[in-house]
């Protein structure tokens, strides 16, 4: 894994896959039992997290309650053996650019959730780290309040320039504040690159099935000829664009909102089957429609007016398939 100077990268994946381990060897809290951590070609792998240019940010923030807030955001520069009235200046600054300037005489029972994280933010920002580590710094808030942290990180790490790496189980949270998703599986990495391409595009099966909702259709290449395959599936035979072999056994990958209700130039025909459930979500419908023996979900427009038991036809442009071979 490669992380470049000055990118926020998040590290995504289910509860045991690895990512929080992955975070600590880069803080220094886990020693890898294999390579080697280099941080700006200096390699940093028998370094003590306090040697490192590293700071963390833990879900539960870890304040100091008996310490106003200045105190607890220039803490690491007092161990750093900063003199008394800098480290206060830069602990008044770090405030004032997470938005709590004035605060610093307050104490931290007087903060709400999202004003403690903030506050853990100026204090890891403090001792100017070269890369910030976040393990789930947004777990503990309600959804209004984290959507809030949410823009107010990526402006943060905008106005700092510092490199973020940030931890998280959370898909929407991933693709709205990363510059690059790393998604990590068994303590692997399956797919890694810019938000969009890795929702649109997975490189794997468990990155499709992981980020958002997916449907996923199993099939065998029983034709192939160029960039076009015709795959015997649930559904039947489709043409799809996509390079294997004959014999392959393949996955189809489509996500809700890439199902359509009418065919277009380019489109593919899926079938026709029934609406079987629908619950409204607000900008769209979301159902659960059946062809055959295959259920897959739609995000349809409010406007098309569907409604259980409604007979569909359903459609796929060529160029929204993914085809996956692992």
């Amino acid at each position: 894994l490669d992380i470049r100077r000055g990118e926020f990268v998040v590290l995504l994946g289910p509860s045991g896959s690895g990512k929080t381990t992955l975070l600590n060897m880069i803080g220094g809290f886990a020693n890898p039992s294999a390579g080697q951590v280099f941080i700006d070609g200096e390699d940093v792998t028998d370094l003590p997290p306090a040697k490192r240019p590293t700071a963390t940010v833990f879900q539960d923030y870890a304040l100091f309650p008996h310490m106003s807030l200045a105190n607890n955001v220039a803490f690491g520069l007092r161990m750093r053996q900063v003199a008394k009235a800098e480290r206060l200046a830069k602990a008044a600054e770090m405030l004032k650019l997470v938005g709590l300037e004035g605060f610093g005489n307050r104490g931290v029972h007087q903060l709400s959730g999202g004003q403690r994280q903030r506050v853990a933010l100026a204090r890891a920002m403090a001792v100017e780290p070269k890369v910030l580590l976040l393990d789930e710094p947004l777990g503990a808030l309600d959804l209004a309040l984290r959507r809030q942290m949410q823009e107010e990180l990526v402006r943060l790490q905008r106005r700092s320039g510092a490199t973020f790496v940030h931890v998280t189980h959370d898909q929407e949270e991933a693709m709205s504040i990363a510059d690059r998703i790393v998604v990590v599986n068994k303590g692997r990495i399956e797919d890694m690159g810019p938000p969009d391409r890795v929702y649109l595009k997975p490189a794997s099966l468990f990155a499709a099935k992981f980020m958002g909702e997916s449907n996923v259709l199993g099939g065998r290449v029983v034709e192939s000829s160029g960039h076009d395959l015709k795959i015997e599936t649930a559904l039947g035979a489709l043409a799809v664009p996509g390079n294997a072999a004959a014999g392959a056994a393949v996955h189809m990958a489509l996500r809700p909102e890439q199902l359509l209700l009418a065919p277009t130039p380019d489109s593919i025909s899926l079938g026709h089957g029934r609406v079987e459930e629908l619950s409204f979500q607000g900008t769209h419908c979301r159902c659960h429609c059946r062809i055959g023996s295959v259920d897959l979900i739609l995000r349809a427009p409010v406007s098309a007016g569907l409604t259980p038991g409604r007979d569909v036809a359903l459609y796929a442009a060529r160029g929204d398939v993914v085809l996956l071979q692992r």
